[in-house]
This record gives C-alpha cells, sequence and structure tokens, in this order.
C-alpha cells in the first residue's frame, strides 16, 4: 500500500493505519487526489472515525454526511465520493461491501473496483469503473488493437506475427527481476531464476482460511477459490465446483455427450474446441515439432514426446528443442491448418 500524502510503501493495515495517526495528523486533501488523474482513491476504513469530534463510522458515506451536516465541510453528498473502501484486518482480506474473500490485496482492489463499474462495453457487456478503461478496452478488443504489442506498441498484420514478435523480442517481456532486471517471457520463469540464480528461497502460498500449503501460485488460487468463496461455478448434473465458466463448459460435455466441433477435413467431431484444434494438425503438412537428433518431425506434440522417450530416453532435459519447436509454432498462420 502507498500512502497519497508521502508515497511512502506500507506493508499491512495496522502498519498503515498507525503511520496515518503518527505521521499526518494534519494534510490537504488535494495533495491525496493529485495522485489521481482518473480513477478512485482507495481508503482502510477499519477504523473510521471524526478527526474532529471522534465519532466512530461504518461507512464513508456516512462519515461524509456527518461532516457536510454537523461539521459544516463543503463535501457535495450528492455526488459520488470517489473513494473505494477497505477493511485491512489481520491476514485474511474481505470485501468491504459484499464480504467477498480475497487472497491477495490486488485481487481485493480488482474486486471492489466490480462495485464501482458504471460503463459497459457495448460490444461484449463487459463493464468497467471509468471511461478511460472502458476506451482501453475497446482498443484492445474490439479495434483490432490486439495485434498491437502493448510493450512497444508496434502494430502487426496478424496476431501470430504479434504472438511471434513478443516471444523473441525481449524488450518487451512484462516480467523483470528486480535484483538484476533480466527480463523474462512469463512469471514462472522468473520465479525459477530468483531460485536458481539468486538463491531465493522458493516461495510457497499458506492459505489463510485453512492450514493448506501450496508451492504453485495457480494450484493455490483455484484451491482457495474452490474451497473459501461463492464465485464458482457448480455442475447442475454432478455437483462438481469449477473455478472458471470455461472449466465447467469443458466439462459438461462429460453428462451431455454433445460433438459440436465438427472437422471440416474427415468425419471426425469432438466435444471440445482444443480437442478439434489439436486433431486438426493431423491434416496439416506443417511438421511443427522436430527431433534434432534424428531429423524426424511431427505434428503432434504427443507423439514427439513419445518418440523422444522411446528413442531418446537419455535426453532429460528437452528444454532446447522445445523452444525451437514453440518458435515454429508461433510463426504458423492459423488459416494454414
Amino acid at each position: 500500500m502507498v500512502c497519497v500524502y508521502c508515497c511512502e510503501s506500507i506493508q499491512d493495515g495496522p502498519s498503515y493505519r498507525k503511520h496515518m495517526v503518527e505521521e499526518h495528523p494534519t494534510f490537504k486533501v488535494r495533495m491525496a487526489f493529485a495522485h489521481v488523474t482518473e480513477g478512485f482513491l482507495k481508503a482502510d476504513i477499519t477504523d473510521l472515525s471524526c478527526r474532529i469530534c471522534f465519532t466512530a463510522f461504518d461507512s464513508l458515506e456516512d462519515i461524509a454526511r456527518h461532516l457536510h451536516d454537523m461539521h459544516q465541510k463543503p463535501i457535495d453528498v450528492n455526488l459520488d465520493l470517489g473513494i473505494q473502501p477497505f477493511r485491512l484486518e489481520g491476514d485474511k482480506l474481505q470485501c468491504a461491501m459484499c464480504s467477498a474473500k480475497a487472497i491477495c490485496l490486488r485481487q481485493l482492489s480488482r474486486h471492489t473496483q466490480s462495485h464501482f463499474s458504471k460503463f459497459t462495453c457495448e460490444a461484449c457487456g463487459k463493464s468497467y469503473s471509468t471511461i478511460t478503461t472502458l476506451k482501453h478496452h475497446i482498443t484492445y478488443s474490439h479495434s483490432g488493437g490486439n495485434k498491437m504489442c502493448r510493450k512497444c506498441k508496434t502494430t502487426f498484420d496478424t496476431l501470430e506475427a504479434r504472438r511471434e514478435h513478443v516471444y523473441t523480442s525481449k524488450k518487451c517481456w512484462t516480467n523483470m527481476c528486480n535484483l538484476c532486471n533480466e527480463r523474462f517471457l512469463n512469471w514462472k520463469t522468473k520465479q525459477e531464476h530468483l531460485t536458481q540464480v539468486h538463491g531465493l528461497t522458493k516461495k510457497t502460498y499458506v492459505c489463510p482460511e485453512c492450514p493448506l500449503i501450496f508451492d504453485d501460485r495457480k494450484k493455490y488460487r483455484t484451491h482457495f477459490r474452490l474451497s473459501h468463496t461463492e464465485d464458482i461455478f457448480v455442475c447442475t448434473c454432478c455437483g462438481l465446483k469449477f473455478d472458471t465458466k470455461k472449466n465447467l463448459d469443458e466439462h459438461r460435455v462429460i453428462h451431455t455427450k454433445e460433438k459440436l466441433f465438427p472437422c471440416p477435413v474427415c468425419s471426425k467431431a469432438f466435444p471440445r474446441k482444443k480437442n478439434l484444434v489439436q486433431h486438426l494438425w493431423i491434416h496439416s503438412e506443417l511438421k511443427r515439432f522436430s527431433c534434432t537428433l534424428c531429423n524426424k518431425h511431427f505434428n503432434q506434440r504427443v507423439t514427439w514426446k513419445s518418440h523422444m522417450k522411446s528413442y531418446h530416453p537419455e535426453i532429460e532435459d528437452y528444454q532446447d528443442m522445445m523452444n525451437k519447436n514453440v518458435k515454429i509454432l508461433l510463426s504458423v498462420d492459423k488459416s494454414d491448418v
């Protein structure tokens, strides 16, 4: 968390409140809002009270009306305050507006934004809290902006060309080591670099709601969402829980037996789109995966891995070969498949 008056970084709620009391007994409101060009300030309302008469309040709206009515402060109570409320008590994070649980402060902040989303995209129905974020969404999702590199703003003719650019242009990789400034293509690779090169202990994730500990961030987040929140998707046939609607839809075909994705080349049909996409490579003349040891080529990754295990079991690390194969894959125009 960052103090809006002095920009000092603070780790937790109690320390933040202590900082505000000790370092900023007086302040200028304009200084706080000077840091926000558009959007909302975020305020910890765990111990919310009037600094003039020390009356305690539960909400920002109540204390704003109190300041206006009792202390004649120039607050227009008919307008939005422009402040998002947070309750930061202990290790557990809950939304101050609906009590939904969050796994980290960033996730809580994103959830809180949903209560202030008043600008809706007419194309897809997604909502945003400011007109700027809505315009940003439209640019990248509905105006061809998805072919633009978000880092260097270079525009490409196809999505495949943009993907290849992002993969090969290290300066556009968004994950950076804060110890040596090395850049990485994804978060997982950066974490491996921190442990292997800088000797940092591999991070573990302790669930704040139960005793379970995870060494994988994705598994940790999935567990938290499925076990400790109501933000889940439940199969009406068997009761299984899923963390995303996509996963639920992919599961449902087990019950419906539907195969809605037919192959345009042969008579086969598939229950999931990803199965069809994988199958289409069988009909492609392009061999995406190659074995540099015996110069054999394969349409599918599974057959390539099977070949490596059967004919080259002495090789344990396939990473260099996989990097070359990924470059081939990124350069492929999907219309050729």
